[in-house]
Parts: structure tokens; C-alpha cells; sequence
């Protein structure tokens, strides 16, 4: 009899086991984002002929924001295809510090070009800015944010120069080059929105004629996709997904903006955050005296490199690493997946110096370990460098690794 009830109390609490471990799964389904693939955006088909500025200057807003009413409660930014939220502050309500804040742009804006220290850089680069061609001439406050988008580099407010650069160099991509590659009229359009967004007062729009005066001319309307081409993504957030290759997740989540990343083509230029290679990273920083204090002061948790990687992702006010700040975006916990953070999680773990090296990569200055070094490397790591960039027989170059080849990750 007593071992019927004792039968019967197991059955009971394994069942109650069971619903309890199913709620938990049920939750996490309802917790996810919803999963939907995210095409490329393509360029929005514009007739300049009828177009009004109040028009562009709404299609400006959405190329920053992504949406025409961002909000930025709960640590998070609203991106749009521009990206341009990752640095810049347009809005009181916004936490961005890397770049200058573009409150009163517009104002500034026709005073940049009297500064003595615009004619510097248009004397320095009288010859062309090396990375975009272009020759520093703006005359107008419209023409140097027309010009700004094209050369970064042609003028860098002081104190927001890359370190070690003596603020000559803009950590800003060429916007209208890959990844970001937005068009001549989806430039206007920001520009336009620049220079409306504070008053409402279109009295001060310049953005087409300061952009066809600036290029001297005529600004061309952009055709929009065609059919079998990228149409535009759907509406909201973009979620990295299980069936994303690591360099997917690193174009939809933009971490390539700030960070550099071996093996993964659009991330060879970032200077805002590490260079991540995880696998020789990790282990150190939990180490690290910085990451012990965060620890006892209940900040983070992290006794593996992977649950390293991990709260840096999902928390990455957990931890700053040395010498930068804590901007980096707050809402990454609703636009992964569970797959698709393993996923860029894996590949992150396998990154290491000696893969840094073999592709020209190297650390920012104001990273604490410094610049890589081969000297630093093991021999195995030494020789596996040797290999890779010892010419073949035939008289190519072996490729940068074996997952490489083929342009395989």
C-alpha cells in the first residue's frame, strides 16, 4: 500500500517537473522575436520633380531612425539604414557621445567652413582625402554636411578624431560606400532632415541645390529597385536568425560600425570599440583586475569566455573594457534569436591574434594590451602566419585560412 502512494507521489512530481521545465520553454518562445529574414534595403524611388522638402526631410528621418516616431526609453536607438544613431545624438532623449551631437547641426554648420581649422584640412588635402577622393571646398553650411557624408575625413571636429590620429581621422565610414551605401538623393534627404529637424523651418533648406553647387551637378533621381533586385526590409527591428552566416549578423546587428572582426568582410574599418577576437581576449579580460572589481561589485558574472562574450552582448554595461565608453547599444537581447547568438557567439571564440594578424588587423590605441605583436604569438601561431602568407609554387598566395577559401566563413 505504502509503496502504491509512494508510486503515485513520484508520478506527481515528475509531471509537476515536467510542466514546470514547458512553462519555462513557453515563455522563452513568447520572449523571442518574432523570425522574419531581412532583405537589404534598397534605395526608395524618388521623383525630384514633385518631391517637397518636407517630404525629404521625413525620408531623412527614416533613413536615420527607421521609423518616423523613434522612441529611445530602456536603453534603446532606433536604427534605420543610415546607421547614424550608433554615434550621433539628434535628440536631448538620446545617449550617443562617439561623434559630435547634431542638435543645432544646422546653425554650426555655416560656421565650420570659416574656421581656420577647415582651411587646415582643405590646405592638408588640397590633393584629394586619400579614402574618398574628395578635396575639401565647401563655402556653405549646406555644402560642408553634403560633404561630410562623403569625406568623413575632410574635417574632424576636434576631440572626436580616432586616438593617436591628432583628430585627423573620422571614425565615421563613407556613407555612400558598402556597407552603409546610401545614395546621392537618400543623402539629401539627410542632409535635409539636418537641417529642418530642430525649428521645422524649411526657410533654411538648402540640402538639393547645396549638394548640385557643392558637385557642380545636376542631382540625379534615384530609380529605386527593380524588379528581381532587394526590395526594402519590413518594418521593425532586425533580428539575427540561426539561418544567418556570421557576417549576416554583423550587417543586421551593425556591430561592424564600430568594431573590426576578422574574417568578416565589412568589419575591417571600425574604431569605435575592441577589436574582436574573443578567443584571446576572453580569457584575459574576466582575469583582469577591471573585470574582478566588476564582479564584486555585482556588475558581472562571467566565469568563462563564453559567458564573457555572452554579457558583452547582452549586457554590456556589465563590463567596459579599459579605455572606452559605455554607449555601446542596450536592446541586443530583443534582436537575437537564441541560434543566432551562438551562432555569432561560436565564431567570435574562434578569433584569436595570430587570425588578426594574417589579415592586416590590428587593436585601437587606446586598447590597454596594445598592438599585436608576432613576437607575442606562439610559435605554432607563428608558424600557422608563416604558411599563410608564403607564396605557392605556382605563384598565388595561400589563402588567409582554410574556412576562407571559397568565401566561406
Amino acid at each position: 500500500m505504502n509503496k502504491a502512494k509512494d508510486s503515485g507521489g513520484t508520478i506527481f512530481r515528475v509531471a509537476l517537473w515536467y510542466i514546470f521545465i514547458l512553462s519555462i520553454f513557453a515563455g522563452i518562445s513568447v520572449w523571442l522575436p518574432q523570425i522574419r529574414g531581412d532583405a537589404p534595403e534598397a534605395a526608395q524611388a524618388v521623383d525630384l520633380a514633385s518631391v517637397t522638402p518636407e517630404k525629404l526631410a521625413e525620408m531623412g528621418k527614416m533613413i536615420v531612425f527607421g521609423t518616423a516616431n523613434p522612441s529611445f526609453g530602456g536603453g534603446g536607438v532606433p536604427i534605420g539604414k543610415g546607421q547614424c544613431p550608433l554615434c550621433h545624438m539628434f535628440f536631448q532623449e538620446q545617449k550617443a557621445d562617439r561623434c559630435p551631437v547634431l542638435i543645432g547641426e544646422e546653425g554650426r554648420s555655416n560656421n565650420r567652413v570659416k574656421e581656420d581649422r577647415y582651411k587646415t584640412f582643405a590646405s592638408r588635402l588640397a590633393n584629394g582625402e586619400p579614402n574618398s577622393g574628395v578635396k575639401p571646398h565647401a563655402t556653405k553650411g549646406g555644402e560642408y554636411l553634403v560633404e561630410s557624408e562623403y569625406c568623413p575625413n575632410c574635417y574632424v571636429v576636434e576631440g572626436f578624431g580616432i586616438k593617436g590620429t591628432n583628430d585627423t581621422e573620422s571614425p565615421m565610414p563613407i556613407i555612400n560606400k558598402p556597407p552603409i551605401q546610401l545614395t546621392d538623393t537618400e543623402i539629401v534627404s539627410v542632409v535635409s532632415f539636418l537641417q529642418t529637424k530642430d525649428d521645422g523651418d524649411f526657410t533654411k533648406w538648402t540640402a538639393k541645390a547645396s549638394w548640385e553647387s557643392y558637385w557642380g551637378k545636376p542631382l540625379k533621381a534615384d530609380t529605386g529597385s527593380k524588379e528581381g533586385e532587394a526590395k526594402a526590409a519590413p518594418a521593425g527591428p532586425p533580428v539575427a536568425l540561426d539561418s544567418d552566416t556570421p557576417e549576416q549578423i554583423v550587417q543586421k546587428m551593425t556591430c561592424f560600425a564600430c568594431h573590426k572582426i576578422p574574417g568578416i568582410s565589412i568589419a575591417k574599418t571600425g574604431m569605435i570599440g575592441p577589436l574582436l577576437i574573443e578567443k584571446t581576449n576572453a580569457p584575459n579580460r574576466i582575469k583582469s583586475p577591471e573585470y574582478q572589481k566588476a564582479v564584486k561589485e555585482g556588475k558581472a558574472h562571467a566565469t568563462t569566455p563564453r559567458e564573457y562574450v555572452i554579457e558583452s552582448i547582452m549586457n554590456p554595461g556589465a563590463f567596459i573594457v579599459p579605455g572606452f565608453a559605455d554607449d555601446m547599444i542596450k536592446d541586443f537581447s530583443h534582436k537575437f534569436t537564441v541560434a543566432g547568438l551562438d551562432k555569432l557567439v561560436d565564431y567570435l571564440l574562434q578569433q584569436d591574434a595570430a587570425e588578426a594578424i594574417k589579415q592586416n588587423l590590428d587593436r585601437l590605441p587606446n586598447e590597454k594590451e596594445g598592438p599585436l605583436k608576432k613576437a607575442d604569438l606562439s610559435s605554432p601561431e607563428q608558424k600557422a602566419i608563416a604558411n599563410a602568407t608564403t607564396p605557392k609554387s605556382d605563384g598565388r598566395h595561400a589563402s588567409i585560412s582554410g574556412e576562407n577559401a571559397g568565401g566561406k566563413l
